[in-house]
């Protein structure tokens, strides 16, 4: 009796309706049946309503942080110290000494290392830069820039010690 598709559908149906029925709506009998009724409806969609706002708040909130990262990541390379700076209206030299006050990283002969327990994480990337030095002689040195991962680590950090970016600054306020 089971053997073809349409009794298969049939009992998968009977199943799912007969075994374990769905409530149904109830239609009022009395006018304080009806009221009730209308006013639950009113409570869920209230409730519904409620919890919409409270959720487009969040992306609200959240909004500026999305856009922030959008930028980051956008940018594939590696950053200098410099640009990662301007986004908080600061110089290279501040942001480095943000940096080193936040325990991130020291100065050893004039380049910027990570401590050991950030230099394992993939943030910056080193490279060497070649300059003349007073008496003209060439001379080769090691620059820090920051991969994306440390664009954003740096982000972080700021943020929780209450240090926004500039396209933030105008949201927090």
């Amino acid at each position: 009796m089971l053997g073809t598709d349409q009794a298969w559908d049939m009992f998968d149906s009977l199943e799912e309706n007969y075994f374990n029925p769905q409530p149904q709506l109830q239609v009022p009998q009395t006018l304080p049946e009806a009221l009730r009724l209308a006013a639950d409806l009113a409570d869920d969609r209230d409730k519904e309503r409620n919890g919409r706002l409270i959720a487009e708040q969040q992306v609200n909130e959240l909004k500026p942080k999305a856009d922030y990262y959008d930028h980051i990541l956008a940018n594939k390379g590696l950053v200098t110290t410099t640009s990662i700076a301007k986004n908080y209206g600061w110089s290279a030299t501040r942001l480095n000494r943000e940096l080193h006050d936040l325990g991130v990283q020291f100065n050893q002969s004039g380049s910027w290392y990570l401590y050991s327990k950030y230099q394992d994480h993939g943030y910056t990337h080193t490279e060497p830069f070649a300059y003349k030095d007073k008496d003209g002689n060439d001379q080769v040195k090691p620059k820090t820039k920051w991969t994306q991962k440390g664009h954003i680590f740096i982000y972080e950090l700021l943020k929780a010690h209450g240090i926004l970016p500039m396209i933030e600054w105008e949201d927090a306020e």
